[in-house]
């Protein structure tokens, strides 16, 4: 089994459909379906247009029983990733936190550790005031270089893209994540 990072954009118009496409997910992993998909957990997200949508995170055999599944819950994936690393940098927190999605930065591993040694010095010693870096999930990007998906605690979407200049990186979306499920 691998995890990938599933983004679900614009599925719910409000709390009641968001609830409602919750319960499919949670639905799915109580009865027996054939296949061999797990939810990890999610982060329900704000759109830019207002909409709701889902940062999920799932074990599948591979991506197109990703896409099954999508089919068999109702919720389209806009993306699915292969996840290739995980760095937890702090617990999850409540409040302001930011889902940030960085699109084909890398070739290489060793390139992503060093932006994110320069990254969590960046956060930690110039900017403490105004983020907090949670945690990052590296993915393997569809024309093979690495993207990651991260989880800031942030003072606003602007403290978040300073950062992402001062480390030389993209943040090529920023997200408000409205709770983790």
């Amino acid at each position: 089994m691998q995890t990938y990072f599933v983004r679900r954009t614009g599925i719910a118009a409000g709390a009641s459909e968001l609830s409602a496409a919750l319960t499919r997910l949670r639905s799915f992993e109580e009865r027996p379906s054939g296949l061999p998909v797990r939810w990890l957990h999610s982060y329900a997200l704000r759109e830019a247009d207002g909409r709701f949508g889902l940062a999920c995170l799932f074990e599948a055999e591979d991506a197109p029983t990703l896409l099954r599944h999508a089919a068999s819950v109702r919720l389209p994936a806009a993306e699915i990733l292969p996840m290739t690393g995980r760095r937890i940098v702090r617990p999850f927190a409540p409040t302001l936190v930011f889902l940030v999605r960085r699109r084909n930065v890398w070739q290489t591993a060793a390139e992503l550790e060093r932006s994110a040694a320069l990254s969590h010095w960046i956060g930690d010693e110039e900017m403490a005031g105004l983020l907090r870096w949670l945690r990052s999930y590296s993915v393997r990007e569809a024309d093979g270089t690495l993207g990651s998906v991260c989880l800031y605690q942030g003072v606003d979407a602007q403290a978040l893209r300073d950062h992402a200049a001062r480390v030389g990186i993209a943040a090529d979306e920023i997200t408000p994540v409205i709770g983790r499920i």
